[in-house]
């Protein structure tokens, strides 16, 4: 209803930052009314057949990326919230207080300290529910829900670490309770994610050896939960981690290379989780005097370089809040325009048929699937949960109506615009 209403009021509005502005409304509404449950998780794919009773019930969706959503969340409400006031930083405060909710769920319900579930219910386990999911009853205190577990460090670097780092200003004591928790967790099983049957999880090396000492992005989240923990924690043990991570193991300056691109292909959703731990690591070392900073900035340009063609709004503004000095008003006149053609519909219908004229490219993408030779404009581009993840030259998506995505997307990239926006340095 909420986005219907937003397609009339968008017709009679001419300014394109209000027609921004009156979007942005549209999806929060939606996102707070039929995308939260009520312990403040994100539900990002929700059935609209029955997600008023699943919410009832607290029969939430099979979700793999429960914490990704959550965290982003909480994480793009704390960072509007540091530049509103009155009204509207209120609201953002309550919306970040909900999510962190959520995500302060995800970690509790597992009973292993410090060890995020990727989705959780307050019923049994989703029937017909894959064995490799792990679904499991809650541990002590949650025995009414039941939690998916086998996650993954995407969890921690866009969903936990950006919450923290960007929340640790209006919520200190919950943010360093939950990074604190992460620390312990990786201390005890000596930097991997492990399960409550003692399992580590498929990919929760967060250790230096981690992909024998090549994947760079599990080796900064690892150091990032360290970093963040010194940060807001004097117990002397997260300090000590984090030195040695970076003096010994040269974590910093040997994870510079977040992603790779070959022909043209590469793993969108890899860019994401390197940017989210852009954004975390390189404001906390300017604050800490971290010697590591040369390395995330060095790492930050390489990852610029790969991704500039791809005029991925989300990791532009990421780029120009960090370095303004080299953010032109060109840049953020490319992000103006992306956002406002951002389409208002996020549920799985077919896309516009002018798709089909879009020129492809010789060589499949990932998992053989077919791509355009250039960007896809937005508004043409099949739906995705979180566009900022996924391939802008994707031609083809499934189909299903009644299923439906949350605009997160659309909020994080236009909060952290109308952050950048107002401070930027006139060029």
């Amino acid at each position: 209803m909420a986005l219907a209403l937003l397609s009339l009021l968008l017709q009679a509005t001419s300014p394109a930052l209000d027609a921004l502005e009156l979007k942005a409304i549209a999806f929060r509404d939606a996102l707070q009314q039929r995308h939260i449950s009520r312990e403040g998780l994100v539900l990002y794919r929700i059935d609209l057949r029955t997600i008023e009773a699943d919410l009832e019930r607290g029969t939430y969706p099979d979700l793999a990326d429960g914490a990704t959503f959550t965290g982003m969340a909480a994480a793009s409400a704390c960072g509007r919230a540091s530049f509103e006031s009155g009204p509207a930083r209120r609201e953002a405060l309550a919306d970040a207080d909900r999510a962190l909710a959520g995500l302060e769920l995800l970690m509790a319900v597992t009973g292993r300290k410090g060890l995020l579930a990727r989705a959780a219910r307050r019923a049994p386990p989703p029937l017909g529910a894959p064995a490799r999911r792990k679904w499991s009853p809650g541990g002590p205190g949650y025995e009414q829900f039941s939690f998916r577990g086998n996650v993954s460090m995407d969890q921690y670097a866009n969903g936990l670490l950006p919450a923290v780092g960007l929340c640790a200003e209006h919520f200190p004591e919950r943010a360093r309770a939950l990074v604190t928790a992460a620390a312990e967790h990786l201390l005890k099983y000596e930097m991997r994610l492990t399960d409550p049957d003692g399992e580590e999880t498929r990919f929760g090396d967060l250790s230096p050896s981690s992909g024998f000492g090549f994947n760079s992005l599990a080796k900064l989240t690892g150091y990032g939960v360290f970093a963040l923990a010194a940060s807001l924690d004097s117990d002397p043990r997260w300090a000590r981690k984090r030195d040695e991570l970076r003096d010994r193991d040269k974590v910093p300056a040997r994870a510079k290379r977040t992603n790779l691109r070959v022909f043209g292909i590469t793993n969108h959703s890899n860019d994401l989780m390197a940017w989210n731990l852009y954004r975390v690591l390189i404001p906390l070392a300017r604050r800490s005097g971290d010697p590591a900073l040369a390395d995330f900035l060095r790492g930050m340009d390489r990852a610029w370089r790969r991704v500039r063609r791809d005029e991925n709004a989300y990791f532009t503004l990421v780029y120009c809040k960090l370095q303004p000095a080299d953010c032109s008003d060109g840049l953020l006149d490319e992000v103006r325009d992306l956002l406002a053609a951002f389409p208002t519909n996020k549920r799985k219908t077919a896309p516009p048929a002018e798709l089909a004229e879009v020129p492809r490219r010789l060589l499949p993408g990932r998992k053989w699937k077919r791509l355009a030779r250039d960007v896809v404009p937005i508004q043409l581009r099949p739906v995705s949960s979180f566009e900022w993840k996924s391939s802008p030259y994707r031609l083809s998506g499934s189909v299903a109506p009644d299923i439906q995505y949350t605009g997160l997307d659309f909020l994080v990239a236009y909060w952290l615009y109308e952050e950048v926006t107002r401070t930027h340095p006139a060029q």
